[in-house]
């Protein structure tokens, strides 16, 4: 290992110790507007200097996610200007998500009609990293009224191609992010294995493939349980990528009749049975896939602090103590209780 993956594993616990810790959540768990959110999180080493500036008077709720979202971006920079070879290869892995998420939060608004705040056009989430590091033209998708001007503005980009297939097919929006989950998954994977030496190929397959595995689950599952999809519907769905679940196992769990059988077929053939614990009860699955996500997550960062796998593991990390703070505003707006939020707060603190 090269004194300079030393010097990046060093910075990358430097900055995890400035998460938040089990008593941080339990104080924010406790506040009762963003106010008192941001006046606490002031006093903490992971958002003190982001919201120095802030007077926690007069911030609302769409502001401070935007602030703690952009926060995560200078976290990216700042790791992408201090690495370079596989690290920086992983990274752009990690910003190609960001780029679908942004181009499905787009394509979402034209579909369904819904009306964009004046905080999300004019402070858009990384909106000053997005200038300097994507190729899509912003602008034209912010004003994008139909999914060719979509296309114009991923011109330069090879999120053209699935776009344009996703036309021609004349998709819903649904259909869409599924051909734009369908290009990414199928890129990360194929540049994993030419980009990634041997163990740290197999340690960023182990955490991706696992997840692709849980959303085909999920997806077979909501095909099943909410849509009724006939079979041959519900295989063309699914992400290509194949990690612990063979296209046997696929077939099987896809011909399971009904939703039920279906979560007994997975904890019977496969080993992603608690993705769908408590479901029986009302727990979504997106909600145990969160907290599985994490965890894979958290226990590359500690296990393999090394490989630069774990700075992919960090963001992850980072986002969900985002997530977190925005779950429990978003509790807080709405009222609910302490108990409530708490058990939609992944991981806990560091």
């Amino acid at each position: 290992m090269s004194s300079r993956y030393c010097a990046v594993s060093a910075k990358l616990k430097a900055m995890h110790s400035r998460f938040l810790t089990d008593s941080d959540y339990e104080e924010l768990l406790s506040k009762k507007t963003v106010t008192d959110i941001c006046a606490y999180l002031k006093s903490t080493p992971g958002y003190g200097e982001l919201l120095e500036d802030v007077n926690e008077r007069s911030i609302h709720r769409g502001q401070m996610e935007i602030l703690l979202e952009s926060n995560l971006a200078d976290e990216y920079v700042r790791l992408y200007n201090f690495v370079d070879g596989q690290a920086r290869t992983l990274l752009e892995f990690w910003f190609m998500r960001r780029e679908v998420e942004f181009l499905k939060r787009e394509i979402r608004h034209i579909y369904t009609h819904e009306k964009r705040s004046r905080d999300e056009v004019n402070q858009e989430k990384f909106e000053a990293f997005f200038r300097t590091h994507t190729k899509i033209n912003r602008e034209i998708m912010h004003n994008a009224r139909s999914l060719s001007d979509c296309i114009e503005a991923c011109a330069n980009t090879p999120y053209a191609k699935p776009l344009e297939r996703a036309q021609s097919l004349e998709s819903d929006f649904f259909s869409i992010g599924t051909v734009l989950d369908y290009y990414y998954y199928s890129t990360i994977w194929h540049a994993a294995s030419r980009s990634l030496d041997k163990e740290d190929k197999a340690l960023f397959c182990k955490t991706e493939g696992s997840i692709v595995d849980m959303l085909n689950l999920m997806w077979i599952y909501r095909g099943k349980k909410y849509f009724g999809f006939p079979n041959e519907i519900i295989f063309t769905y699914l992400l290509p990528v194949r990690y612990r679940l063979t296209d046997d196992v696929i077939r099987a769990l896809v011909a399971a009749e009904g939703a039920e059988r279906f979560v007994t077929e997975v904890k019977n053939l496969t080993p992603y049975g608690a993705l769908f614990e408590g479901c029986d009860e009302g727990r979504f699955p997106e909600e145990n896939y969160r907290e599985i996500y994490n965890k894979l997550s958290k226990r590359v960062f500690v296990n393999h602090s090394m490989s630069p796998v774990a700075i992919y593991a960090y963001l992850n990390l980072k986002e969900v103590e985002i997530n977190n703070i925005t779950t429990i505003i978003e509790g807080i707006r709405y009222s609910l209780n302490a108990d409530a939020i708490r058990g939609h707060v992944n991981g806990g603190g560091k």
